[in-house]
C-alpha cells in the first residue's frame, strides 16, 4: 500500500506540471503587479493609503491543493489609520470580531478618508463586512476597466501570453476567472482582510504560539501578524447586526505550524481526494486542515516521519471521530464548531461511509487496489491498463 500511496499522490494528487506552475505563477504575478499594484492603487487613493501587502493563501500555497483546476487565495491586507482608533471587540458569535472606530471625527479632517464613514462604517461606527466587500468590488471593476480590451473582452497582460479575465463577487472575495486555454481557466480571489499586530491580538483565543520568537525575529517576521476577514456568522438574525462580526484568520501561524511536518501534506492531500471522491461536499478543506493542526499539537514530530500508509491510517481515523462527534472546533476558538452548520443525519452518513473505508483498506493491506478506488474517481478494478503500469510496477 506504501507505493501505491506514493505513486497516487504524485501522479493524480500533484499532478500540475513544473511548465504549468511556471505559466501560473506568472499570471498570478500579472494579477498582482498590474491589476492591484497598478490599476487598483491608482484609481482609489483610499485603497492606495491602506494597502500593505498580499497574502498568498489557500491551500496552494500551504501545499494542501489536489486536482488540476487551480484556486488561488489572495489576502489584500490593509490597515486602518492608527489615529481613527480602531478598537477589536469581541463577537457574541465564537471565532468572530468586531470592529468599532473610536475615532471617527478624525477621518472627517482628511482629505483621504473624508468619506471613509459612509464607505465602510454604520451610523454606530462599526465596520461593516458587505459595505468593504462592496467597495472592493467597484475598486477591482475599475481597476479591471483599464486592462487592455479586444472585441469586448478584458485580457490580463503576462509575460507569458495575454489571457482573457472576468470577474464575480463570490461570499468575502471578489473572484478573477482567467481563462488560460479552451479546457483550462484559473480562479482567483481577491480577499478584502485588514491585518492587525500582536498588540491586537483578540481575547478569547488562542495565544499566538510564536509569541517568544517575535522580539527577536523583528521585523523579518510577520507571524506577530492576524487578519479579519469579511465572512459574517452563519444564520445571524438581523437583531444582532450580522455585518458587524469579522471572522478572525490565523494563517501567518498556521502555515507555520503545518510546516516541515514530513508525511503531513501528503496525508492532507490524501484525505482531501478522499473527501473529493466520497463526494463529502459539505467539509470544507479548511475543515480538514484544522483537524491537521490539531493533531501537530497531539502527536510529536516523531509520528510525521512514518510511513504514509500508518500515518493516512491514523488521521483518517482522527478525522472521522471528529466527523463522528459532529464537531470540530476551530483551532483558535473551541466554542466555534465549524460543522455546526451541518445536519446530524448527514454527518452520521459521512461517519458511517469513512469508518467502512478504514476497515476495508485495513482488511487489505496487500491489495493496492483497495485503496485507489478510494481516491480516484476515474480507476477502477476492471481498468487493466492502470493496474500492470501503476499499481504493481
Amino acid at each position: 500500500m506504501e507505493n501505491i500511496l506514493h505513486k497516487v499522490n504524485r501522479r493524480f494528487i500533484s499532478s500540475l506540471s513544473e511548465e504549468d506552475i511556471h505559466r501560473n505563477n506568472k499570471i498570478l504575478e500579472s494579477v498582482v503587479n498590474v491589476l492591484v499594484l497598478e490599476n487598483m492603487i491608482s484609481v482609489d487613493p483610499v485603497f492606495a493609503s491602506m494597502f500593505r501587502r498580499v497574502f498568498y493563501g489557500g491551500s496552494y500555497y500551504d501545499g494542501l491543493h489536489v486536482g488540476r483546476a487551480y484556486d488561488y487565495d489572495l489576502d489584500l491586507l490593509l490597515v486602518i489609520p492608527k489615529a481613527a482608533n480602531p478598537d477589536l471587540q469581541q463577537s457574541e458569535f465564537p471565532g468572530h470580531i468586531r470592529l468599532q472606530v473610536n475615532d471617527a471625527s478624525w477621518l472627517w479632517t482628511s482629505p483621504v478618508y473624508s468619506n471613509f464613514k459612509r464607505t465602510f462604517l454604520d451610523d454606530d461606527n462599526y465596520l461593516i463586512t458587505d459595505k468593504a466587500l462592496n467597495w472592493m468590488k467597484s475598486i477591482v471593476h475599475k481597476g479591471f476597466n483599464l486592462l487592455p480590451c479586444t472585441d469586448g473582452r478584458r485580457y490580463l497582460p503576462t509575460e507569458v501570453g495575454d489571457f482573457p479575465i472576468r470577474f464575480s463577487k463570490s461570499g468575502p472575495a471578489v473572484t478573477l476567472h482567467i481563462d488560460v486555454d479552451c479546457y483550462y481557466w484559473i480562479d482567483v480571489d481577491l480577499v478584502v482582510s485588514f491585518v492587525f499586530t500582536e498588540d491586537k491580538w483578540p481575547p478569547g483565543f488562542l495565544p499566538n504560539p510564536y509569541s517568544k520568537f517575535i522580539s527577536w525575529l523583528g521585523t523579518t517576521t510577520d507571524l506577530n501578524e492576524f487578519f479579519i476577514v469579511a465572512k459574517q456568522p452563519k444564520d445571524v438574525p438581523n437583531y444582532f447586526h450580522p455585518g458587524r462580526h469579522w471572522r478572525l484568520s490565523f494563517q501567518e501561524q498556521e502555515r507555520k505550524l503545518i510546516a516541515n511536518k514530513g508525511r503531513l501534506k501528503p496525508v492532507g492531500r490524501l484525505l482531501k481526494k478522499i473527501k473529493k471522491k466520497e463526494q463529502h461536499n459539505k467539509i470544507a478543506s479548511y475543515y480538514i486542515k484544522t483537524v491537521l493542526l490539531f493533531m501537530v499539537e497531539q502527536r510529536n514530530d516523531a509520528f510525521w516521519q512514518q510511513p504514509l500508509s500508518h500515518v493516512l491510517l491514523d488521521v483518517l481515523e482522527t478525522y472521522t471521530k471528529y466527523i463522528r462527534d459532529k464537531k470540530i472546533p476551530y483551532y483558535w476558538n473551541e466554542e466555534y464548531n465549524l460543522i455546526g452548520h451541518i445536519d446530524d443525519r448527514t454527518l452520521t452518513n459521512f461517519a458511517d461511509r469513512l469508518e467502512y473505508i478504514i476497515k476495508d483498506i485495513t482488511r487489505n493491506p496487500h491489495k493496492p487496489d483497495t485503496v485507489v478506488k478510494y481516491l480516484c474517481k476515474t480507476i477502477n478494478k476492471h481498468d487493466n491498463h492502470f493496474r500492470s503500469r501503476w499499481l504493481f510496477q
